[in-house]
Order: structure tokens, then C-alpha cells, then sequence
């Protein structure tokens, strides 16, 4: 009877600890004809084990590559495939860090202080009010997604004036006369916008809408 603590390390954990044992049966025959035979149909096997394989490319190529490794690389045979190299311990990849730096405001999340960071390049001021503005409707469908009541146009303004250290900034008044931080399908802080007639409807009178 085996027993875990006898049992020496998988070096691929996905084909299992019978795979394994596979390959050092292989390697201990003699015969280099009979290694070459076995080897392809071990392979076989580990095609049919691994279904997830059969819309990659290089299926072929992938699955000798990792009969090689099980074998620590020293499984002698004719491979239709380049033997792989043996990677030295400085070639294992190092685990990733997790970011040290903390979200300042969870409910917007860290792609916005990326736009913000991007939007604080920026040179021309008219391309800094349209990216405050992209920016501050999609903090306030963002804030919509974790709480149910709304948020106000000027809790936006300052969140972004402090997330880009008063880099970027925007008249409130504006904001809240054109509803410019309301999700719609045209911008109406946009020059397109007060370019066009509203041809539709002609004699109608502006109106401003409600504050959000």
C-alpha cells in the first residue's frame, strides 16, 4: 500500500499520479522502438483525458512537450516535435503581486483612477472638460450599481478633483443646467450638440431639467 507521504511529487498535477507512473514505465524499457510506440499512444491517452485541448492549436505539440516534463526530461525517444528544454529554477515564472495600492473609493473601482490618471495628460482643455465629463457618467452609473439612491453632481465633481489632485475639474452649474453626468445616447456637453437644431421640434423653448 502506498501512502501520500511515500509518494513522490507530481511534476504536472493535471495528468495524474497514474500518467506518471506511465511515463516511468516507459522509461525503463530497453528498447528504444518499443519507448517510441508506447510514448505515442500515452499520448493518445492524454489527448482523450484532457478534452479542453481539442480546439487549441499545437495540441500535438503541447502534449509531447508534456510528456517530456513528466518525465523530468529524461525520457529517450524520437519525438515528431523539438525536445523541449529544461527551464532552470530562475525561468519559473514568480507569482504575481497583489496591488499595494488601495481604491479610495470601491463603489467607482480602480478602472476609474485609471481614466482619471490617462485624462490628467491631457493637453487641450476642451478634451479635459469631455473626459471629466465621460468620466463623471460613469462614476455615477458605477455608484448606481452599489446603492440605490442617487448621487449628487457635486459629490462627483469633488471625487474626481480629488482622485486627480485638482488636475481636472468642472463647473458644477453646468453640469447640473445641462444634466452632463446623465447617461444618454448623445452628449449634451458636446459641441456637436449645440450645433445641431432640434429641427424635430423648432418653436419648443429650452428647458432646463430637473437637478439630478
Amino acid at each position: 500500500m502506498e501512502y501520500n507521504t511515500t509518494r513522490s511529487n507530481l511534476i504536472l498535477r493535471e495528468y495524474g499520479r497514474n500518467f506518471h507512473k506511465l511515463v516511468d514505465h516507459i522509461k525503463g524499457i530497453k528498447e528504444k522502438e518499443k519507448r517510441n510506440e508506447l510514448s505515442k499512444t500515452l499520448v493518445d491517452m492524454m489527448k482523450v483525458t484532457q478534452p479542453s485541448f481539442s480546439d487549441q492549436s499545437e495540441v500535438e505539440a503541447k502534449l509531447w512537450d508534456d510528456l517530456f516534463i513528466m518525465s523530468d526530461y529524461s525520457l529517450d525517444i524520437d519525438s515528431p516535435y523539438p525536445i523541449p528544454e529544461k527551464k532552470s529554477k530562475d525561468d519559473v515564472s514568480k507569482r504575481l503581486d497583489y496591488p499595494k495600492n488601495k481604491i479610495r473609493y470601491r463603489h467607482y473601482g480602480k478602472k476609474i483612477e485609471l481614466l482619471i490618471e490617462e485624462a490628467c495628460k491631457l493637453k487641450n482643455e476642451e478634451d479635459k472638460e469631455a473626459a471629466v465629463i465621460h468620466i463623471g457618467k460613469i462614476m455615477k452609473s458605477f455608484f448606481g450599481m452599489w446603492n440605490k439612491e442617487s448621487i449628487d453632481n457635486n459629490v462627483i465633481v469633488e471625487n474626481i478633483k480629488e482622485l486627480s489632485n485638482n488636475k481636472l475639474t468642472i463647473d458644477v452649474e453646468k453640469v447640473k443646467e445641462l444634466n452632463l453626468f446623465h447617461k444618454v445616447t448623445r452628449e449634451r456637453g458636446s459641441k456637436s450638440y449645440h450645433s445641431k437644431k432640434h429641427h424635430h421640434k423648432p418653436n419648443r423653448p429650452f428647458r432646463k431639467r430637473r437637478m439630478q
